[in-house]
């Protein structure tokens, strides 16, 4: 499995603060089966420039990497990318291509909790125009839920946007059969845990992929893998 979207850098956000947690959660996430994780830390423009999260983020990405080579445990590979929140101008903003995901062409977008106009969507698909890549939007079945709009995947989709969606989707009883649903219908492309921590908000992948199992939509789920390689590695190097 590839996780698509998690937070899992020391002391870069409001993931793991203590390198050992971030450890931790890479061993568990590795023993659901998660063979690649996108470490997706969050970009806020109002707080950062890109120049500086880049320069953050390799620092952090260093120091786990060499606790991850001292350990001698086999780890998940991992993927820089960022969860970059939409703002207004995003599409035109400086620097903006560095936030794409590893060698890749993609970038995952997090659009605001709030209701979603067709300009913020536009923008994205502007984005991705402007930087030749595929822009992903981030844990649309948050969204759904949230701002209680079940179009929203549908107007995601009709711009050829691509849906990432949370593990937890699967793992609510009350919003399981929407998730299969969705995930048989085609509407799903990537899946990610968005953990943070090891308790609140832990890795769930594994989890996620037996209740589509169980629910008869295992080779949908495994599509899902599929997708993520071809984007995270174009020339089919995994």
């Amino acid at each position: 499995m590839i996780d698509f979207h998690c937070h899992i850098l020391p002391q870069m956000d409001d993931g793991p603060d203590l390198l050992s947690e971030s450890l931790d959660i890479l061993r568990r996430s590795k023993e659901q089966g998660v063979e690649v994780m996108v470490s997706t830390s969050h970009f806020y423009a109002d707080e950062d420039y890109p120049a500086q999260f880049i320069e953050r983020r390799n620092a952090a990405f260093l120091r786990l990497r060499e606790a991850m080579c001292r350990d001698g445990t086999s780890y998940p590979l991992i993927v820089l990318g960022a969860e970059v929140l939409y703002f207004p101008g995003i599409s035109q903003a400086q620097d903006i291509e560095k936030l794409v995901i590893g060698s890749g062409r993609t970038i995952l977008v997090e659009l605001p909790m709030a209701l979603w106009s067709d300009t913020m969507l536009d923008e994205i698909v502007e984005l991705g125009e402007n930087l030749h890549c595929q822009p992903v939007v981030a844990h649309v079945d948050r969204y759904m839920r949230m701002l209680k709009d079940k179009r929203l995947i549908d107007r995601v989709l009709e711009r050829n946007l691509l849906v990432q969606v949370n593990a937890s989707w699967f793992l609510d009883p009350g919003s399981v059969k929407a998730a299969v649903r969705n995930l048989k219908q085609g509407k799903i492309h990537l899946i990610g845990s968005d953990c943070h921590n090891l308790l609140s908000r832990g890795p769930n992948l594994g989890q996620a992929r037996q209740q589509a199992k169980a629910f008869g939509a295992e080779a949908e789920f495994d599509e899902l893998r599929r997708n993520a390689v071809r984007l995270l590695f174009p020339r089919g190097n995994q």
